[in-house]
């Protein structure tokens, strides 16, 4: 019997799970092709339920919400066929492609513990976009890095598995200890993706601006347009680009591969890099782009309707009030949903103060919420983009002295 990347068991034809097992590489390595290689699979065992929900779940990440649905249909009408493994994989991939993260998570640590080496079925606990990242929970780093510390026996070299949990590390402040991890993954698998971008991540948080800025750019002439992390890629270099002055370099990779319409990407990374770049170019001194910001408002506006992801609520409201877009402002405060909609709806009003010109009202609506900032989800590095706005606001303000403090305890990282 074939078997995945894993060593565990697949109960297809060889040739189905060959093309499988090479849909889940692409998909686990953020490269193109994956959808490809499951389309193989299937054609070649159109019963095969893993490599439906595999299918389903890379639609979901590329928000391709029509094909999602059609590959999810697909895995629940044969996830009967199967058994162990493959039917507890088909499930957990089911409930996450359904939007059920409250079943999702407590079905996957138990199928962890039966399985402890499936990455697929774990790969929707990890990163900050995961799980964990999207709880809404105070502490939620934490909680995934010491869930995967547990888990790292049974992986041992894995690649992935390497990443994901340097990534954690990184984000719960074992920077060094984290980027030998994902260091190490790049020596196994040179083009991994999410490696390349959490090494990014190292760099920023040593503040590496330029070796960061060289080592992406130059890892990135090998990777395709069309996979899943280019356009984030391109966020991490354009804020780069801005902190070593490289203004005219900042705008046209932005232009070109951040900007709504500028490249293929994930929904999610366009609405919320676009506004972020945004502001963060403002804070650096550029003049304020309205018709760019009413493009990211608007795209918002259409990608995402309805609240609920407190990560993209947020910068939507940031889009919304700098577009001054009263109404779009209004309808999405009054649409906020789950845990975090608590700090969405103050954030929301920090920025409409900073938008109309209000520095002190800006920093004494942020401040209340910079000490658990984590709950919005997303990583260090993008969350920042609160304590910079924070401390703008303060000089802003004339408030000297506090934002002198401020930035102290920031350096101490407090």
């Amino acid at each position: 019997m074939p078997k995945d990347r894993n060593g565990h068991a697949l109960s297809t034809t060889s040739a189905a799970a060959e093309a499988y097992d090479r849909g889940v590489e692409n998909m686990l390595s953020a490269n193109k092709g994956a959808a490809e290689a499951f389309g193989k699979a299937l054609a070649e065992d159109p019963y095969y339920a893993p490599a439906h929900a595999a299918l389903a779940r890379h639609h979901q990440m590329h928000a391709n919400r029509a094909e999602a649905k059609a590959a999810l249909a697909l895995a629940r009408e044969h996830a009967g066929r199967f058994a162990g493994r493959e039917a507890g994989l088909t499930h957990c991939l089911a409930l996450v492609v359904e939007g059920k993260a409250a079943d999702a998570l407590p079905a996957i640590h138990a199928h962890m513990r039966a399985y402890p080496q499936d990455a697929l079925a774990l790969s929707p606990c990890c990163g900050v976009f995961g799980l964990y990242g999207f709880s809404g929970r105070v502490g939620r780093d934490r909680l995934l890095r010491d869930y995967l510390d547990g888990l790292a026996g049974g992986f041992g070299e894995d690649w992935w598995f390497l990443v994901q949990h340097g990534f954690a590390m990184i984000e719960t402040g074992d920077v060094d200890a984290g980027a030998a991890k994902v260091d190490r993954a790049l020596a196994l698998y040179p083009r991994e993706g999410n490696g390349a971008h959490i090494r990014a991540h190292a760099h920023y948080e040593r503040g590496e601006a330029a070796a960061g800025y060289a080592a992406l750019g130059a890892w990135m002439d090998g990777y395709a347009r069309e996979s899943l992390l280019y356009c984030h890629l391109d966020w991490h270099r354009a804020l780069w680009a801005l902190a070593l002055g490289r203004r005219a370099d900042a705008w046209a990779i932005y232009r070109q591969g951040v900007a709504p319409g500028a490249i293929w990407g994930p929904s999610l990374n366009v609405a919320t890099d676009a506004a972020a770049f945004l502001l963060r170019a403002e804070l650096a001194g550029e003049a304020r782009p309205r018709e760019e910001w009413r493009r990211v408002a608007d795209y918002c506006a259409a990608e995402f309707p309805r609240g609920g992801i407190a990560f993209l609520d947020v910068h939507a409201l940031l889009a919304a009030a700098m577009a001054e877009d009263a109404a779009g402002f209004e309808k999405r405060r009054a649409d906020l949903r789950g845990p975090a909609a608590d700090i969405v709806a103050g954030l929301g009003e920090a920025f409409a103060a900073y938008a109309r010109g209000a520095a002190g009202a800006c920093a004494d609506a942020l401040g209340p919420w910079l000490a658990t900032h984590e709950r919005i989800g997303g990583s260090r590095a993008q969350r920042d983009l609160l304590e910079e706005l924070h401390l703008a606001a303060l000089a802003g303000a004339g408030r000297t002295q506090d934002a002198a403090a401020f930035a102290r305890a920031r350096r101490r990282g407090l």
